[in-house]
């Protein structure tokens, strides 16, 4: 019965013999020219479909429940699963870190020692209660390890040109920021450039702060190896790449080796530049003395 509804298209529907719909209301003109909305319980119950009311409710709440299950479902596919592991890593550092603080300040009730992280905690297995602590926080950094390395998997053949670029994890940090690498595809290079430093921006837009360089993706080798006078140049230049590499990544899924060469050039050009710059500023300097 339900697939029998659900086949029914609008072309097969005559207009409901109870008149016309909410169109010809009190307050609604009626449109001449257009179709009037069928009634569609009307026509089910005259052609036979259900007994009763009761009949073609339970039907529809059934129609309705399916079409959520199907939407789920699609919705459960490789992207959502990538989505879901960023956000657990994400769970377990901030786990980890919370437990590290407290078997540190836990054990300086028991010892001088200056270990923390996971030293401390295999120093300290078999310490009772504080034993426990410490072997919990070792088998999440196991689990950490395991879920990690899914990940860089699990990206690295979803988006093979951003994880080229980016590395894995900024890869994916990227697609879980935007929502998903359909849309992170249609994001202009100046919103990844400033993705992670919206607070930054908008104290910008109202004039309290001076315009961000960079977000999320500051940890990136090209931005670090350069002066913090450069950063903002380097910042441009590999948005401007991983937005490439984003859209190959959704339309066409193929690795472009060009584009991490092209990135390291424009990045060397940009490190060279500043070089150049110190070295005339130095000059000047002695000319001046």
């Amino acid at each position: 019965m339900v697939d029998c509804l659900m086949k029914i298209s609008p072309d097969e529907m005559a207009p409901s013999p109870l008149g016309p719909g909410p169109s010809s209301g009190p307050g609604i003109l009626p449109q001449p020219n257009q179709p009037s909305q069928p009634d569609l319980r009307a026509l089910a119950l005259d052609a036979g479909l259900f007994r009763d009311d009761i009949e073609y409710n339970k039907s529809l709440r059934e129609v309705a429940l399916d079409l959520v299950k199907r939407k789920l479902k699609d919705q459960a596919n490789a992207e959502a699963e990538l989505l879901q592991t960023i956000e657990a890593l994400d769970d377990l550092n901030e786990v980890i870190n919370r437990l590290d603080e407290r078997v540190y300040e836990w054990s300086r009730l028991h010892t001088n020692s200056r270990l923390r992280g996971k030293r401390l905690a295999e120093s300290l297995e078999g310490e009772g209660s504080l034993g426990e602590m410490a072997r919990t926080d070792l088998e999440l950094r196991n689990t950490r390890e395991r879920v990690q390395r899914s990940l860089e998997v699990a990206v690295s053949q979803m988006s093979p040109n951003l994880s080229e670029l980016a590395g894995p994890l900024l890869a994916a940090r990227l697609i879980s920021r935007a929502g998903s690498s359909k849309r992170l595809s249609e994001m202009p290079a100046s919103a990844i450039q400033v993705m992670g430093a919206e607070k930054a921006l908008f104290k910008h837009l109202k004039g309290k702060a001076p315009s961000p360089k960079h977000g999320m993706i500051y940890r990136h080798s090209a931005i670090q190896g350069v002066t913090p006078k450069l950063r903002g140049r380097a910042a441009r230049a590999l948005a401007a790449k991983l937005a490439i590499a984003a859209r190959i990544d959704h339309y066409s899924g193929e690795l472009n080796p060009d584009l991490k060469r092209s990135l390291d050039k424009r990045i060397e050009e940009i490190r060279r530049s500043g070089r150049k710059k110190a070295a005339k500023g130095g000059k000047r300097g002695k000319k001046r003395s």
